[in-house]
């Protein structure tokens, strides 16, 4: 089993293309099996609607999951770029949290002081995520915005936390992935906790790649237009 954690894209099919084609998603899909998850702000609130639907359309035909970020929670709430949203739902898309493993994934990472009453494993924990999010109703752990953000809350809930809020005494019950904060590349920021936003920069999209439970492998690749023209 080939597990794969896509980074933002941020409406750019081409780059979620290329970082597929980069961690071998197709082949595996073929011959052994994946599974694919992505990390949330697959669209993007500034984008048009066409590029909106056709990142849409390709997710899912690809992904087995995407989760929320903060800009299809923005979306869902302006109600803009329906056609997107409405082919994500058939699917039962965005989702809050997955599990790959013993890793919980999340947009933004959940902070310690919020995982307290949350089930022990990442799978139950994504489980109840998942379950508070499709209940609706307002709460901090979808809603708190940090003041990296500008917000008033101590730190941000799973859409919002910046890696600046994440506090490094205190360990997290779960192993995590993220996104929502742009960098260079993906980076492991602490033991147990892998940031993998590049913010579409260039065209380039990050992803984390492992095989039968190993190490993670990160993996960076450029969508093709943008490498015909640097």
């Amino acid at each position: 089993m080939l597990e794969v954690v896509i980074g933002d894209v941020h409406a750019r099919a081409d780059a979620l293309r290329a970082v597929l084609a980069a961690a071998g998603v197709e082949q595996a899909r073929r011959r052994e099996g994946a599974w694919v998850v992505q990390v949330g702000d697959l669209l993007d609130r500034h984008a048009s609607p066409e590029d909106n639907l056709a990142t849409a359309e390709l997710a899912a035909g690809a992904l087995d999951v995407v989760l929320a970020g903060n800009h299809e929670a923005q979306l869902l709430r302006a109600g803009d770029h329906g056609a997107a949203l409405a082919l994500l739902a058939t699917r039962g898309w965005p989702h809050a949290a997955a599990a790959a493993g013993d890793w919980l994934v999340t947009h933004a990472g959940l902070h310690p002081r919020l995982a307290r009453g949350l089930p022990g494993t990442a799978a139950e924990c994504a489980a109840e995520l998942n379950d508070r999010w499709h209940r609706g109703g307002g709460e901090p752990l979808f809603d708190w915005v940090g003041p990296a953000r500008g917000g008033a809350a101590p730190h941000g809930g799973i859409l919002w936390l910046h890696a600046g809020e994440w506090p490094r005494e205190e360990p997290s019950p779960w192993p995590q992935i993220s996104g929502h904060v742009p960098q260079r590349e993906p980076r492991l920021l602490a033991p147990g906790r892998w940031s993998i936003d590049m913010g579409g920069r260039g065209g380039r999209l990050a992803a984390l790649v492992r095989e039968h439970g190993g190490p993670w492998r990160p993996v960076v690749a450029a969508a093709r237009r943008a490498a015909l023209a640097a």
